[in-house]
C-alpha cells in the first residue's frame, strides 16, 4: 500500500513539475512537507523552502514584522505582546478604526510607548485635553505622534501669541486633531486668507477659528468656490456672507451644488428674501427634501406666513429646527400622527 501511495505521489510531481523520471526517482526526493486538506480528496504538496523575513516568528518582537504587514491586518493579534498598543487601548485609542487607516498599522507596531508616545500625550495632557479627547485625536491623527515635540511645541506657541486663549486651544485641537500637523507658517497663511477675504478683526478671527477650527485647514479651493457661490450665484453682498461665516462657518465646506438647489427653494419657492437668509443661516443648512415636506405641510394647513410684521407669522429657522414631532405640535400646532399621514401621501 506505501508502495502504490508513493508511486502515485511521484506520478503526481512528475506531472506538476514536469521533471524527467530519473529526477525524482525515490522517496527520498519528496518535499519535506506533505499536507492533507481534510476538506477536499486531493493531496496539495508544499515544498519545504528556507526560512523568511516574511514567515511569522514568535521570538521577535512585533515591531520587525510591522513592514511585512498585510492589507487585511488585525490588531487584535499583538495586542497581548505590545505594550504600545496596550497603552494606547487606556487611552481610548479605537484600534479598529486605525487598522483600516493606509501605513498606519507598521507605524504604530514601530513605535515605543515610552519613548515615541508618552511626551507627546504628557504634552496634549498639559494642555488641558482630557484623556479622552487625546484618544480622539490619536485614532484621527496618529502621524501627531511623527512630529518633533518641538515643533508642536512652537505651534501651540504660536496660537498663545495671537491671543487665542488656553480654552480656545483646548477646542481648536479637540475639533481639529490635524490642527498641529500644519506648520505655523501655513497656519498663519490661513488665518491671513480668511482675514483679508472677509475684512475680519482679530477677534472675529479667533471666534471664526475657535467656532469651526476644521474650516481654516479646510481646502481652500473649495472655500473659494463656497463664496462664489455665495455671492455671485446666490447674490449675498460682502457683508451677508460674512455674517453667514460668522454664524454658520459649516455652510462654507458643504457641497456646492446641494447648498445653491436649497437656497433656490428657500428663495424661490418659499419666497424668503436675501436678508431674511443671511440672518438665519441655519435655513441654508437643512437638507432639502427635509425644507420641502415641512413647507408643503405648512401649504396644506394654509399656514405659509414670513412676514414678521403680520399675524401668524413663522420663522424660517423654526421650520428646519427640532425633531419631526417638535415640528408638528410647535409649528404647525398639528399632532405628529397628521404630519406622518400627510408624508404618506407625498
Amino acid at each position: 500500500m506505501n508502495n502504490f501511495i508513493n508511486k502515485t505521489l511521484l506520478n503526481s510531481l512528475k506531472r506538476l513539475y514536469k521533471t524527467p523520471n530519473n529526477a525524482l526517482s525515490s522517496a527520498s526526493s519528496l518535499p519535506d512537507v506533505i499536507v492533507q486538506n481534510q476538506h477536499e480528496n486531493d493531496i496539495k504538496i508544499y515544498k519545504k523552502q528556507t526560512p523568511s523575513v516574511l514567515d511569522p516568528c514568535d521570538d521577535e518582537e512585533v515591531q520587525h514584522i510591522a513592514p511585512y504587514l498585510k492589507p487585511t491586518f488585525n490588531f487584535a493579534a499583538y495586542v497581548n505582546k505590545s505594550e504600545t498598543l496596550q497603552e494606547l487601548v487606556k487611552l481610548g485609542v479605537n484600534l479598529h478604526k486605525l487598522e483600516k487607516k493606509t501605513d498606519v498599522p507598521e507605524f504604530i507596531l514601530g513605535l515605543k510607548f515610552e519613548t515615541d508616545i508618552k511626551e507627546h500625550v504628557i504634552l496634549l495632557h498639559d494642555l488641558g485635553l482630557t484623556v479622552e479627547q487625546i484618544g480622539v485625536i490619536l485614532t484621527k491623527n496618529p502621524f501627531i505622534l511623527k512630529e518633533c515635540l518641538d515643533d508642536l511645541k512652537v505651534r501651540i506657541n504660536y496660537l498663545e501669541s495671537k491671543k487665542f486663549t488656553a480654552e480656545m486651544i483646548v477646542r481648536i485641537i479637540a475639533l481639529n486633531p490635524f490642527w498641529l500637523s500644519f506648520s505655523t507658517r501655513d497656519i498663519d497663511k490661513k488665518l491671513g486668507f480668511f482675514q483679508k477675504t472677509f475684512s475680519l478683526t482679530g477677534d472675529e478671527v479667533r471666534y471664526l477659528t475657535a467656532k469651526q477650527p476644521k474650516l481654516i485647514t479646510y481646502n481652500q479651493r473649495h472655500i473659494k468656490k463656497s463664496i462664489f457661490t455665495l455671492k455671485e450665484e446666490m447674490g449675498f453682498t460682502d457683508e451677508e456672507y460674512k455674517r453667514i461665516l460668522l454664524q454658520k462657518p459649516r455652510l462654507f465646506m458643504n457641497d456646492h451644488k446641494k447648498l445653491l438647489k436649497t437656497f433656490e427653494y428657500l428663495h424661490n419657492t418659499m419666497k424668503i428674501s436675501l436678508e431674511t437668509i443671511a440672518q438665519m443661516p441655519d435655513v441654508l443648512g437643512c437638507r432639502l427634501f427635509r425644507l420641502q415636506q415641512r413647507f408643503e405641510y405648512l401649504q396644506r394647513l394654509n399656514k405659509v406666513q414670513f412676514n414678521p410684521k403680520q399675524p401668524g407669522y413663522i420663522s424660517p429657522a423654526l421650520i428646519v429646527s427640532g425633531s419631526d414631532s417638535e415640528f408638528a405640535s410647535q409649528v404647525a400646532q398639528t399632532s405628529i400622527q397628521s404630519f406622518n399621514t400627510f408624508l404618506q401621501t407625498l
